[in-house]
């Protein structure tokens, strides 16, 4: 599950400012003044935060691509070192995944975003368990190897981390994780990258209660 996470597009993604405002005519933001373009401009309304509803679907695409590896960073600096996935985890988890339960990594007893928002760009789920940015999972609970519903919450945030190598980049998941957002008229279940996440969950939940009787709790 990707939630949102509170940045201030002149804080946390300064960083990216060049790359991400770059999408919105290139408007030239001195990182010390901290002025602003033109209000008149896209690019002038995002730096005030009065960002329109009606913003098309390519700036919402170019600020998820800044917006997440800034969120990445700070999810870094925020949470301990990651660890791999268990033995156990990786045997109930490879058979669908492959060498991919090698490369990804769990951080336990996560601090989580609420909101992704800056200016109007918001995604808001709700109470989230897990969150992930590139290979990196972020796990509210502590680690429960054994767990049957921790096991389904991993198979979809790992559909994530497969979206993400599939994509390319951090910039580009972001990318496109915001333009299917708004895609999807702004409702979180209906963006694609969450739909195929949530059918795969449903799959793996149903196969692995075969091997874990009474555990599966249909959602």
């Amino acid at each position: 599950m990707l939630t949102s996470f509170k940045v201030n597009l002149i804080g946390a993604c300064l960083g990216f400012v060049t790359v991400g405002f770059g999408a919105f005519s290139n408007p030239a933001i001195n990182p010390e003044s901290h002025t602003c373009p033109n209000a008149q401009t896209i690019g002038g309304q995002i730096c005030r935060g009065q960002v329109p509803k009606e913003m098309p679907e390519e700036a919402w695409g170019q600020f998820g691509a800044v917006a997440y590896q800034a969120a990445a960073e700070v999810m870094r600096s925020n949470n301990a070192e990651p660890q791999p996935l268990t033995e156990i985890q990786k045997e109930y988890l490879r058979p669908h995944f492959g060498d991919l339960v090698d490369r990804v990594e769990v951080v336990y007893n996560a601090t989580l975003m609420e909101d992704w928002v800056a200016a109007s760009f918001k995604i808001n789920v709700g109470e989230s368990n897990a969150q992930v940015y590139g290979n990196t999972i972020y796990i509210k609970k502590e680690m429960k190897e054994k767990d049957f519903e921790q096991l389904v919450l991993l198979s979809h945030e790992l559909i994530h981390c497969q979206q993400h190598e599939e994509l390319g980049s951090l910039g580009n998941f972001g990318y496109h994780y915001f333009k299917e957002y708004k895609k999807a008229k702004e409702n979180y279940r209906n963006n694609k990258l969450e739909v195929e996440a949530f059918d795969f969950e449903k799959e793996f939940a149903e196969g692995l209660a075969q091997k874990m009787p009474g555990s599966y709790r249909p959602r």
